[in-house]
């Protein structure tokens, strides 16, 4: 019985697809099909740009808002002096280094594709949140 469903399913996609057939209203099926499913992937790509462009945007207001808090802790540092000024210069360090590295991962992930996205996201998520902690 199988097996007979096997050749009739194979059957019906010929039919389905041609076959080899000079049929245009198959052959307009087929076409309509294509055409709709090439919609689909590209309906699929853009909705995946827009959610990457949407959450650049998020993380770009993010850097910001730590950039004016490392130019704070910049400042604070140029103030203090002796123990202070040591800590808030090793502070200062890790979160120079901090930011250089949220901002690299942010432009990975405006350059990157549909399909890879999201992994990117992940790192650059977890770069801004290592910044934020520098200035606990």
């Amino acid at each position: 019985m199988r097996s007979n469903d096997f050749v009739l399913l194979a059957a019906s996609l010929g039919i389905l697809l041609g076959c080899g057939s000079n049929d245009p209203v198959t052959d307009k099926k087929v076409s309509d099909a294509k055409a709709k499913i090439g919609d689909a992937a590209s309906a699929t790509v853009d909705a995946a740009k827009a959610k990457r462009d949407e959450y650049v945007v998020e993380m770009n207001k993010q850097l910001d808002q730590l950039s004016v808090r490392y130019e704070d802790l910049k400042v604070q540092a140029a103030k203090a002096q002796g123990e202070a000024k040591i800590v808030l210069d090793k502070k200062l360090e890790e979160a120079k280094v901090k930011r250089d590295e949220a901002a690299k991962k942010l432009g990975e992930l405006k350059e990157a594709g549909a399909e890879r996205w999201e992994k990117v996201k992940a790192a650059t998520g977890n770069a801004v949140e290592e910044l934020k902690k520098a200035f606990d």
